[in-house]
């Protein structure tokens, strides 16, 4: 493997108004090598990278590629110089079916006389999919309809597709379910052996330590170091992020009753070609895990749960009144919280300020003695959120897509776990979320568990499931394959076969 520098950034800084994203940043990156970038959110990963990727331009510094100056305008053109990137934000236009999203702005190559030969680009698509090893989706639909982890796997076949020799990838792994990942990490090994350079952002430090050949740590938009990862330790990297030790994980506490009554039940919910016949109970003061592969269901059924979707047989019961949470506004009612893996589409308003995103869920209490919405109120509860979860912005009157991604995760998080909840679903709630706001998450999950509320979480992490979960239920197929309890041991072996 060749050691040459492939790629090079001297001295870049970018700022957004007073805001400094990264800052006099100096690294050299190898051919052929998986190089990972990591820090907390905000700390100026995702930025430094779309400036390499030609999404922003830099305010000052040099950029070189294979030891020329390199100065993209655009991801076009970062294309054409064998630069591709797969953003941590969702990256399709939905109005797009897959295969044109796959192939948008290189679509001449499929025309005759200005006519597209959809047959022949869908073949290609479906080449493209087979060539690098990556579970094919279907290609005339809109990405509108597509599950976050599907527009993943489109967002990185089109990435690949002009077979470039530096593919960045910032926290794609976050969703992907255990096949997928498998899968990827496969795929980023054949990359390496080829003398591809990889960009890779994680904020999964195992990992991170166990793919990368070296480490990044960024913090405040600085470099802090660049380490080899052999030798190094998941604690050595979080004092480097934080400045401070972090060694508990899950903080996980015992239910106060194993036995305790349920508070929601899920009776024989299917949802044709989706989920078939599951049935299980949310008992109070548990934290029951949803785990499973790409296609077993677990995210269709937390949208069940919450009344987002309506099942075609089957009921959920809120026990306290034995009403069915057929809607979103009954589930609400009835203090129900759900934190959605899709946080852009589903959970967020993302052109409205941070203020008006926490507030929305809990409005009722906002109201003033004349019927009207208290502002000082308002401001008062943002405030608060914006310092509990650590969100990193100008105020709360900032746009909330202007933010990191991680920071988004914590405004949609603070904006439901903020209220008086009965039952909180969590789908995917530390996706692109940094190590130390990652341990308060935990810290609160076990927390409100011992006030008596029932918490279902939906994860794709292995580790989280077993780390949080009195319980874990393992979907397979649509359908309820085995609920693991803890008192007869996690194992983690013994849940992946399950899983597959």
């Amino acid at each position: 493997m060749t050691k040459s520098f492939s790629l090079s950034v001297a001295d870049v800084s970018k700022s957004f108004g007073p805001t400094r994203a990264v800052i006099d940043v100096s690294l050299d990156f190898r051919a052929g090598e998986i190089h990972g970038l990591i820090g907390e959110n905000g700390s100026g990963k995702s930025t430094l990278l779309s400036m390499i990727a030609g999404i922003h331009t830099r305010d000052k510094g040099q950029m070189f590629k294979g030891g020329q100056p390199y100065d993209p305008v655009s991801p076009a053109h970062a294309n054409e110089q064998g630069v591709s990137m797969v953003v941590q934000e969702l990256g399709l236009v939905d109005g797009l079916t897959v295969a044109e999203n796959i192939f948008l702005g290189k679509t001449d190559q499929f025309a005759n006389r200005g006519v597209i030969n959809l047959r022949k680009m869908h073949r290609a698509a479906e080449e493209a999919f087979a060539a690098w090893g990556i579970s094919q989706v279907p290609l005339d639909v809109f990405a509108s309809s597509l599950t976050v982890e599907e527009k993943k796997l489109v967002e990185l076949v089109r990435a690949l597709s002009t077979d470039p020799d530096v593919l960045i990838l910032d926290e794609i792994t976050a969703a992907f379910s255990h096949n997928n990942r498998t899968a990827l990490y496969k795929l980023l090994a054949k990359l390496k052996a080829q003398g591809k350079l990889i960009l890779f952002v994680s904020h999964n430090l195992p990992e991170a330590l166990q793919l990368c050949d070296r480490l990044t740590v960024l913090k405040d938009g600085e470099k802090v170091d660049t380490l080899d990862s052999k030798g190094l330790t998941e604690d050595e990297l979080k004092r480097l992020m934080v400045g401070r030790e972090i060694k508990e994980t899950y903080f996980y506490t015992p239910a106060k009753n194993e036995n305790a009554e349920p508070v929601l039940v899920a009776d024989g919910i299917t949802v044709d070609g989706v989920l078939h016949n599951v049935s299980f109970e949310l008992r109070r003061g548990e934290v029951l895990g949803l785990g499973g592969l790409s296609d077993s269901g677990i995210h269709e059924l937390g949208k069940v749960l919450f009344g987002l979707t309506r099942a075609d047989q089957g009921q959920v019961i809120f026990a306290d009144t034995g009403e069915r949470i057929d809607s979103l506004r009954k589930a609400i009612n009835s203090g129900i919280a759900y934190v959605p893996k899709d946080r852009d589409t589903e959970a967020l308003m993302v052109r409205a300020t941070i203020e008006d995103n926490l507030c929305l869920p809990s409005v009722d209490a906002f109201v003033g003695p004349l019927g009207f919405l208290s502002p000082r109120k308002r401001k008062k509860f943002a405030g608060e959120q914006l310092e509990a979860f650590e969100i990193k912005a100008s105020g709360i009157r900032q746009a909330v897509n202007q933010l990191s991604g991680g920071n988004r995760q914590k405004v949609s998080l603070a904006s439901w776990l903020s209220r008086p909840n009965k039952i909180i679903i969590l789908d995917s709630p530390t996706r692109g979320v940094d190590v130390g706001i990652t341990a308060n998450i935990y810290k609160l999950i076990a927390e409100v568990k011992q006030q008596g509320i029932g918490i279902i979480l939906i994860s794709d992490e292995l580790p989280e499931l077993i780390g949080c979960s009195d319980r874990i239920l393992i979907m397979k197929n649509g359908a309820v394959a085995r609920i693991f309890e803890r008192a007869e041991g996690f194992s983690e072996n013994s849940i992946v076969e399950v899983m597959i």
